[in-house]
């Protein structure tokens, strides 16, 4: 389960897999310009080199 995307100072997280605490599980960072692979049910790549910076 995809909970949260967050950019900030150029890189881009992925949180997944929440916990019953707020925390998550898995965590994935990119820097802007990188993609970012969502996981499924998605399944799909996110670009990022338009995110601004």
């Amino acid at each position: 389960m995809i909970r949260a995307l967050k950019a900030v100072r150029g890189t881009t997280t992925l949180f997944t897999e929440p916990n019953e605490d707020g925390t998550y599980k898995h965590s994935d960072a990119v820097p802007f310009g990188k993609p970012l692979q969502l996981p499924g049910p998605f399944d799909v790549t996110l670009p990022t080199a338009d995110f601004p910076v």
